[in-house]
């Protein structure tokens, strides 16, 4: 959308909300997440935009450390990194209508998991790489474990298709030790032995995401696979919160766009629901849950300006949110705002701000929006 408005418009148009992604810091997870488990392949998760950061961007920059593949969940964004060029292996995750399969070859991978679709790529994607999506105690996606014999049994039939993958997903990625993570690991082991026995020999083996390889029992994990799919670690948020080395990749900002002075008893926003206290300053932000400010931030949450964190008053609206900037000396408009920052310690940065609201932080990142915020490398 960006880029479609600066053709029309040309570079006279200045974006007023950004993402911005920190190049060096991508790189540094990505290194730092493929030297803790030695034998595990990093495979980088680029669906729902890269978790907001942007799908193609992110590819580009992690292009140069050579992955195994790519990660993602629909044929769409499968697309999108084929139109950007984008050289490495594709595996696309997710359900694929089997219609949609029925068009000349395609360069990617598929997850697989019922009869149905080994017919259509089989018939209509010949050559092509699957990976064996089995459900290991999940309970989404995947062949059941009582009828993976039988499943395995019908690929014996389908000569066009190349099993390169068995593939699961933890339910506890951060606890190996629950119940039912112990269940997924054994489970996965005999998927594994199924297939050997019936002389399938996958390369790639993977069910960890970035909590399975930052647990600290992770070497369960790289004792019955090769790689691992990694997401939020990536991009530099560790749920387990014992890994200092992974820095935030992203940066979200605005700017002033108006500054006012409220007296005693003015009430901001719909529904009044912040009532000024005293006489107050106030900055104007153009920025909303559009574009992915959540709107339980409001009266909550904070930006960050000049360093300093300025407090959201008032209802944060679909398009506008409204800060208080009493700390700050002689605001102005086309001050930069810092929505979420890539400071961790800050209590706008992306893990602070979705505890205030009580969500994970994978919402935060996914709900930034695709088409109203620029993605800019920095």
């Amino acid at each position: 959308m960006i880029k479609l408005i600066r053709k029309i418009l040309g570079k006279e148009y200045i974006p007023l909300n950004k993402v911005l992604i920190a190049q060096k810091r991508l790189i540094q997870n990505y290194q730092y997440l493929a030297k803790l488990q030695k034998n595990l392949a990093i495979a980088p998760v680029l669906k729902s935009n890269a978790y907001g950061h942007g799908i193609v961007q992110v590819a580009k920059l992690l292009e140069s450390q050579s992955p195994p593949m790519f990660c993602v969940d629909s044929l769409y964004e499968a697309y999108l990194l084929l139109k950007a060029q984008i050289k490495s292996p594709i595996l696309i995750m997710g359900y694929i209508h089997p219609t949609s399969l029925r068009v000349k070859k395609l360069p990617f991978s598929y997850a697989v998991f019922n009869s149905e679709q080994l017919e259509v790529v089989n018939r209509y994607q010949k050559g092509c790489e699957i990976h064996i999506k089995v459900d290991t105690g999940m309970h989404r996606l995947g062949v059941m474990m009582q009828d993976l014999p039988g499943f395995i049994e019908k690929l014996r039939d389908y000569k066009n298709i190349k099993v390169s993958g068995l593939m699961s997903h933890i339910a506890y990625q951060e606890s190996l030790k629950e119940e039912l993570s112990k269940k997924q690991l054994i489970n996965f082991q005999k998927a594994n032995t199924l297939l050997k026995e019936a002389g399938f020999k996958p390369k790639w083996l993977h069910l960890a995401a970035s909590g399975g390889i930052l647990a600290k029992d992770a070497v369960k994990i790289s004792k019955i696979s090769n790689m691992a799919r990694v997401g939020l670690g990536l991009y530099g948020i560790d749920l387990t919160g014992k890994h200092q080395e992974l820095k935030p990749v992203l940066k979200v900002t605005s700017k002033i766009v108006q500054i006012k002075r409220l007296e005693k008893g003015d009430k901001i926003g719909y529904t009044g629901t912040f009532i000024c206290d005293r006489e107050m300053l106030i900055g104007v932000l153009p920025i909303g849950y559009n574009d992915g400010v959540d709107r339980n931030l409001s009266n909550k949450g904070f930006v960050i300006i000049t360093g300093k964190p300025c407090q959201i008053v008032g209802n944060v609206s679909m398009n506008i949110t409204t800060v208080d900037l009493s700390s700050i000396k002689n605001p102005q408009v086309g001050q930069e705002a810092i929505i979420f920052s890539d400071n961790p310690i800050h209590p706008n940065s992306i893990a602070n701000a979705s505890g205030i609201v009580d969500r994970i932080p994978y919402e935060l990142l996914v709900h930034l929006s695709e088409t109203f915020l620029k993605r800019e490398v920095i």
